[in-house]
């Protein structure tokens, strides 16, 4: 038990650490874009986003997670997975480059075409170091995966702002993502020294198939509908409308989906170790989702609290329609954390068929939502997405409860302090901060305003959370 508790917590401060660094780096990175392009140029990448990221899930194809799930792993397995990854990219990548007219005709954007044939390329290189840093996954070396991605994105960071400083307008968001993927390469061969292997076998891709195919079917129907409401705002709207929403939503999933990813990297491979012991799992588990609430709870809610005076402040007034959808989303945005920790878990469990069906369930739900609130404009949309959010995380949590016995009215206590009090700290900073004229004061004062009532309240009710966390920091970087 302390043997895994350990990884589990060395896991997690590497990619916190990963993770923090370069939302640091990616938020400021964000900010001086922004005041560089336009919302136009945002958009223009959105228009894009729904092709590759269905081409991205079908060239994993869910061979990374069975990789990641199989205790007994040969060469030929890594081989394997490393010549179908390649194989498909090529073909994915040339298809996108013949449909690149095509889609530019669609959104009656000529630019487009470009864009896509120059991002086709980057998908297909980018193929060659996927297995790379699977195996750090693998071998669960989350300090030497982090170093990686935290030099190349800062690499693709500065690369990108110079480019936008020299005109180069929407391409600042495209071309320095080459020089990133060479960093990445180069390092991962000069720490790893490994190189996957071109044999192939029929017998071990039958088997990551048979396992992966209910993964990459649901990774496809999730991935599509994230990138729905995208498509048709860039079709039925304007470059700018869609640059808005990305923008809302790029702000209110740095945190949710920082937390989800973070988690997700460490449990899973974590987890996979333990998954025949029932109730270890469920006890790691349930501290997973405990902890992930009482971080990211409460920064959610000070960031719809607090969206004025940070939109207007950090990347000015022509960004100001992205406000109330900044809001709206950081309110159906919170709970995604808690919707990958419960899709993970049926992962670690082989349960892909439970997980395909989910998915199936929860994008019925969805599309009915999309369909009915787009008609009303974004804002509506924005909206249909909180309702669609909390109906989905019942249907998310009724197998986990099934497996484990840890289902909606286990997980909802759970998470029950850390909502109240962020919910409460909320409002009080939102009420109070609209009463200073300043939005720098509004932004500073309300963010430590939040972070005192929160601790606070924490404190004086004894939210374990609260105690865990500060374990884990006494225990592990204390001590160092």
């Amino acid at each position: 038990m302390s043997e895994i508790r350990q990884k589990t917590v060395n896991g997690l401060l590497w990619t916190f650490a990963e993770s923090f660094s370069l939302q640091i780096f990616g938020f400021v990175q964000g900010v001086i874009l922004a005041r560089l392009l336009m919302p136009s140029d945002y958009g223009l990448i959105a228009m894009t986003g729904i092709f590759f990221a269905i081409s991205y899930t079908l060239i994993d194809s869910g061979f990374t997670n069975a990789l990641v799930r199989k205790n007994s792993r040969e060469p030929i397995d890594y081989s394997t997975v490393y010549v179908t990854n390649v194989t498909l990219s090529l073909f994915f990548s040339i298809l996108l480059a013949f449909s690149s007219t095509w889609i530019a005709r669609f959104y009656d954007q000529p630019l487009l075409r470009d864009i896509v044939c120059v991002n086709a390329v980057y998908m297909f290189l980018q193929s060659f170091i996927a297995v790379q840093g699977t195996k750090l996954s693998i071998e669960l070396n989350f300090k030497l995966k982090s170093i990686i991605h935290v030099t190349s994105t800062i690499v693709i960071g500065v690369v990108s702002i110079i480019l936008a400083f020299m005109g180069f307008g929407v391409w600042s968001l495209i071309y320095p993502n080459f020089l990133g993927l060479l960093v990445r390469g180069l390092m991962y061969w000069r720490f790893q020294h490994w190189f996957p292997g071109l044999n192939f076998s029929w017998k071990s891709f039958k088997e990551f198939f048979a396992y992966g195919s209910k993964i990459m079917l649901s990774g496809l129907l999730d991935t599509a509908y994230n990138n729905l409401a995208p498509l048709i705002i860039g079709k039925k709207f304007s470059s700018s409308d869609l640059g808005y929403y990305d923008k809302a939503r790029s702000y209110a999933s740095i945190p949710s989906t920082t937390a989800s990813n973070m988690l997700s990297k460490v449990t899973f491979p974590v987890l996979a170790k333990v998954q025949d012991d029932k109730y270890l799992l469920a006890s790691v588990y349930r501290k997973m989702i405990r902890l992930s609430g009482f971080v990211v709870f409460p920064i959610m809610m000070l960031l719809a609290a607090l969206a004025k005076p940070f939109v207007l402040l950090l990347i000015t007034e022509k960004w100001a329609p992205a406000i109330p959808l900044l809001q709206v989303i950081c309110f159906s945005m919170m709970w995604y954390p808690i919707h990958a920790l419960n899709l993970n878990l049926l992962m670690v469990r082989g349960r892909s068929d439970l997980f395909l069906r989910l998915e199936i369930i929860k994008k019925i739900i969805g599309l009915s939502i999309l369909f009915t609130a787009i008609r009303y404009g974004v804002f509506w949309l924005c909206i249909g997405n909180i309702a669609g959010s909390l109906i989905c995380l019942i249907v998310n949590t009724f197998y986990t409860g099934k497996l484990i016995g840890v289902g909606y009215l286990t997980q909802m206590k759970d998470l029950t302090p850390s909502l109240l009090s962020s919910i409460f700290m909320g409002s009080i900073v939102f009420l109070l901060s609209i009463h200073f004229s300043s939005y720098l004061l509004q932004l500073v004062s309300g963010t430590i305003l939040g972070i005192l009532i929160y601790i606070g309240l924490s404190y004086v009710f004894n939210n374990r959370d609260m105690s865990y966390s500060l374990s884990i920091f006494k225990e592990n970087i204390l001590k160092k």
